[in-house]
């Protein structure tokens, strides 16, 4: 692996050990049980690494662009399907009783979908400043 694979590496798996183990706290000190406090913080893994797909469609170019958000119809039907799961996962009885998740707020989900931008922003700049900081011709 090259040293800035290396670094993405780290840096986009620190930001997910970050935010969701921030958010699984945030969801204890509200007083939550830790059922709900697991449900979120995977929750915000999966919607993160959703989000995390888009911005892998273009390696160091930006993925904030009508192609870059929909050019991969596969990703399109595959990330609406993961929604569906998802929401299983947390809602449907038999999938709570299968995972020992609980039901999640709107709070939670806002907290959540926060989340999931902040990773796409935060890779979006980082491949912006790598753009810029590399020699012409190098990017």
């Amino acid at each position: 692996m090259s040293g800035y694979l290396v670094w993405r590496v780290v840096f986009v798996s620190a930001l997910f050990c970050a935010g969701t183990l921030g958010l699984f706290m945030w969801e204890l000190g509200r007083g939550l049980p830790v059922e709900t406090a697991r449900t979120a913080a995977v929750n915000a893994i999966v919607f993160g690494e959703l989000t995390y797909l888009f911005n892998s469609r273009f390696f160091q170019a930006s993925s904030l662009s009508w192609r870059g958000l929909t050019g991969n119809k596969l990703a399109l039907v595959a990330s609406a399907i993961l929604v569906l799961l998802q929401l299983a996962f947390t809602y449907v009885p038999g999938m709570q009783g299968l995972f020992d998740t609980a039901p999640l707020d709107a709070e939670a989900w806002t907290m959540i979908l926060l989340f999931a931008m902040l990773v796409f922003v935060a890779v979006e700049i980082e491949k912006a400043l790598w753009r810029r900081l590399q020699p012409a011709g190098l990017a």
